[in-house]
């Protein structure tokens, strides 16, 4: 009893560990492939939408998933902002951009049909799209059950193509290329296509994860809970839907994009983006909370810019003048009589003290008022 007490406590029998070694390998790849077979999909065209995507990623990776977080990036994007987005966790994948084939379109759509390059993804089995100015506040895992096409309607018919779920095809994207053409756009870009392509869309069923359809259709719609459009917060400055149940946040609005500081004074729901930004990591020197290295160089010489040209602006006016080169203190007593000048709003006093004439200053009548 002894002896098979220890043979039990000693584990199985080498015979037994090369199989046991290849049954947890076997279980491991098929793991990694499951986590692969599915996949959230952004789009880069340029470094000035950087810091959207890496908020973008840091709100999914924030949900717990273990699905790719893959980012397609044209020639626009510099090496730096590439491997910063490598660092983030994303997988950066370089593509060519499609020409957009419309004549009568706004510059900024010159590349956008790019995006129907996501239904060729075929190295994965179902990929969710999300436009690089929105933000995940929720889990949306419970999407990729969607059917083979699923978007969200906006202005009541027309489906926005910012947030996607989609089944790769290549008999699909090549059909789409073939009619890129014919098939005319209502916005001049992707979107417009789209529903022309997808024409009956505004019919089909809306997306519900606990009961799903059979069989499976070709397109479902997603809720606004998965595509909540600030524009439509802005109506009523209140969400038309559970502000405890919404999963995205799109930040429309053209020009009031969440990075640039001014609009979290317009836009209320700007506050949910950068509180995701100030938690980002440091994933390269000195980018962690969203800041960029180069800006803050620009932002320190601006500040110091002002100081520059009114040390310039007096010696100028001193070698103007002839008069010996100032001492720092003699530049301390300007500024502190400047400083006394404007509180008191009584005329300065003569200047040759600290080597300026007083002929270059004149008495003025204006007032600033308040």
């Amino acid at each position: 009893a002894r002896s098979r007490a220890g043979r039990a406590s000693m584990g199985p029998p080498p015979s037994r560990l090369p199989l046991l070694a290849a049954l947890v390998a076997a279980a491991l790849l098929a793991g990694a492939a499951a986590a692969t077979e599915e996949a959230y999909v952004t789009l880069l065209y340029g470094d000035e939408f950087v810091l959207g995507v890496r908020v973008l990623g840091k709100s999914i990776r924030d949900t717990g998933t273990r699905r790719d977080m893959v980012v397609l990036v044209s020639d626009g994007v510099s090496e730096y902002s590439r491997q910063l987005l490598e660092a983030d966790g994303w997988i950066v994948k370089r593509i060519t951009l499609l020409a957009n084939p419309n004549q009568v379109r706004p510059t900024r759509f010159w590349g956008v049909y790019t995006k129907l390059k996501i239904f060729n993804m075929t190295s994965y089995k179902k990929v969710v799209y999300l436009d690089a100015d929105t933000v995940v506040v929720r889990s949306i895992e419970d999407v990729f059950k969607c059917g083979k096409f699923c978007g969200n309607l906006k202005h009541s018919e027309r489906m926005n193509s910012g947030v996607m779920v989609v089944e790769p095809s290549e008999t699909v994207f090549k059909d789409m290329i073939s009619q890129v053409d014919r098939l005319p756009s209502y916005t001049g870009g992707d979107q417009g296509f789209l529903n022309s392509y997808y024409a009956d869309f505004a019919n089909s069923r809306v997306y519900e994860p606990d009961s799903p359809l059979t069989p499976e259709p070709e397109t479902q719609r997603l809720s606004t809970l998965y595509n909540a459009d600030v524009g439509l917060y802005m109506l009523a400055n209140k969400w038309m839907v559970d502000e405890k149940e919404l999963r995205v946040i799109h930040y429309t609005l053209g020009p009031l994009k969440p990075w640039d500081w001014w609009t979290a004074w317009l836009v209320k729901p700007v506050e949910i983006w950068q509180d995701v930004r100030q938690k980002l990591e440091e994933s390269l020197p000195g980018t962690g909370g969203g800041r960029n290295p180069h800006d803050q160089l620009v932002v320190k010489f601006l500040f110091i810019l002002p100081f520059c040209l009114l040390l310039f602006g007096y010696y100028q006016s001193c070698f103007q003048n002839k008069k010996d080169f100032p001492s720092v203190q003699s530049l301390c007593a300007f500024a502190r009589r400047g400083r006394h000048k404007y509180k008191s709003e009584e005329a300065l006093p003569s200047y040759l003290a600290v080597g300026v004439s007083s002929s270059t200053f004149s008495t003025s009548n204006q007032r600033v008022s308040y």
